[in-house]
């Protein structure tokens, strides 16, 4: 029965044992291509999806990404089967933070808006790069919670990544109170730091520093010095 379902397009196999519904709908193709997002959530049940895959569920970017990238504590590989190719990242039990259901079926978790802002700016390699970044923060700039943002963050460890928040959460209008300016200055005091590792495709030769934030802007897409007010320019020897 279940050969015959897949033969005939109402069901579409996503792992070994575990299948897909596919809805019905009008037209002259009748059996529409399986959600990826669905799919990966179905075989991912120790997951959720994260980084640019997250962003685009969301509609914060205009990328479409042959994978879907999934957030697991699990040592996972790829894994690449009809209908869908999942990528999965590590992340640290701490770290496992920051999901919602999502609203395409039941028991497939996907990350908040503020848990995807932190992802792209910590992973530009697992959501479509630098140039794709100052995008998908103004688009989320109406749906964020800065307190939520704020929560987070310190379970990615990373002194250079409160610094990258504090500087992009400002440059790109979100509303930190003095309070909370105070608190990312504090944990992350006496830290220097790059916007991006230099290593990164899309990373410029043009530099400018916030004082600050005690970081090196090394990316063009990025508000200015004379934009945000606060910056002083500055240029490195490669």
């Amino acid at each position: 029965m279940i050969a015959n379902l897949v033969a005939a397009g109402w069901l579409v196999r996503v792992a070994p044992g575990k299948y897909q519904l596919q809805p019905a709908r009008t037209g002259l193709d009748p059996f529409p291509t399986a959600d990826k997002f669905v799919a990966a959530g179905q075989f991912s049940k120790d997951g959720f999806i994260a980084f640019g895959s997250a962003a685009e569920y969301h509609g914060l970017t205009m990328q479409v990404f042959q994978s879907v990238f999934i957030a697991t504590t699990k040592r996972a590989k790829i894994y690449e089967g009809p209908p869908v190719r999942i990528e999965y990242v590590h992340l640290r039990p701490d770290n496992f933070v920051g999901f919602q259901k999502s609203s395409k079926a039941p028991n497939v978790l996907v990350a908040t808006v503020e848990r995807t802002l932190l992802d792209v700016l910590n992973r530009p390699d697992y959501s479509g790069g630098i140039s794709d970044i100052p995008e998908i923060f103004r688009r989320a700039a109406g749906r964020a919670k800065v307190d939520k943002i704020l929560e987070l963050l310190p379970t990615y460890e990373s002194k250079s990544l409160i610094q990258r928040t504090g500087f992009m959460l400002e440059a790109f209008g979100y509303k930190l109170t003095a309070k909370q300016e105070e608190n990312l200055q504090k944990l992350s005091q006496g830290n220097f730091a790059y916007l991006f590792n230099a290593a990164l495709p899309g990373t410029s030769k043009h530099k400018r520093y916030s004082s600050k934030w005690r970081l090196v802007i090394n990316a063009d897409g990025f508000p200015s010095e004379e934009k945000a007010g606060r910056f002083h320019r500055a240029f490195w020897d490669e």
